[in-house]
């Protein structure tokens, strides 16, 4: 009777600990910027001239298109790492990818050109970008509302 009672806690100790490990690991819950924004899409500007920007988590994960009233759209992707815009080699780096706020920094020609900070609250995504240049660097604030368009809406 000892053994068998013995062996029954033994079992419900190891069962309760694996229910505790499944408990810690709350994988339903996004563990990135990206994870939780994936596929979102923002709008910003005004009625005439105004942008979306799509977030992707994917390998191009900024996505962002100028929309020009009457002209044509301009497209810009980034992805990390190394890849030529406009003619130049550029390499985008991932600094922060929390749920709460990315950011990102990219160089041209391995000089630091900007960094971009993105967080939401609500339905507006807030982006801040520093800007560098040999005279030193200055903010901008840029921002967003969500929007069902899309960057694929307007771009390949």
């Amino acid at each position: 009777m000892k053994k068998l009672l013995l062996l029954t806690t033994l079992f419900l100790a190891f069962a309760c600990s694996k229910d505790d490990e499944d408990g810690d690991d709350n994988s339903s819950e996004p563990k990135t910027f990206l994870e939780k924004y994936d596929g979102t899409s923002w709008r910003g500007g005004s009625s005439t001239d105004s942008s979306i920007l799509t977030l992707i988590d994917g390998t191009y994960f900024y996505n962002f298109v100028d929309l020009y009233n009457g002209d044509v759209n301009e497209c810009y992707k980034a992805k990390r790492g190394a890849q030529i815009s406009d003619g130049e080699q550029m390499e985008v780096t991932i600094k922060k990818n929390e749920p709460d706020e990315m950011i990102w920094e990219f160089k041209i020609g391995g000089v630091l050109s900007d960094r971009l900070s993105l967080t939401i609250k609500g339905e507006t995504l807030t982006e801040r970008v520093t800007y560098f240049d040999e005279e030193g660097s200055f903010d901008k604030t840029y921002t967003y509302t969500k929007t069902s368009a899309s960057y694929s809406d307007y771009c390949n």
